[in-house]
């Protein structure tokens, strides 16, 4: 079980690197519609960790029931 999350925290992890490698070429552009591309990129990467949280979350909470 420690494996599952071990490997969705390094899931999270690689999700906020890709956010500021994708903030990174946004700040870095100077072309609106390719800085607007990679604002949303980033965006993406961000709703990726939130969903990665949530089921990290979730998965703890049912190890906690199934110890009952």
């Amino acid at each position: 079980m420690q494996q599952i999350l071990d490997g969705i925290l390094e899931a999270i992890e690689d999700e906020i690197k890709a956010q500021k490698h994708y903030q990174m070429l946004a700040d870095k552009s100077e072309d609106p519609k390719v800085r607007k591309f990679f604002e949303q990129l980033k965006i993406d990467e961000e709703n990726h960790e939130k969903i990665l949280r949530n089921r990290y979350e979730a998965f703890i909470k049912m190890l906690s029931i199934d110890k009952e």
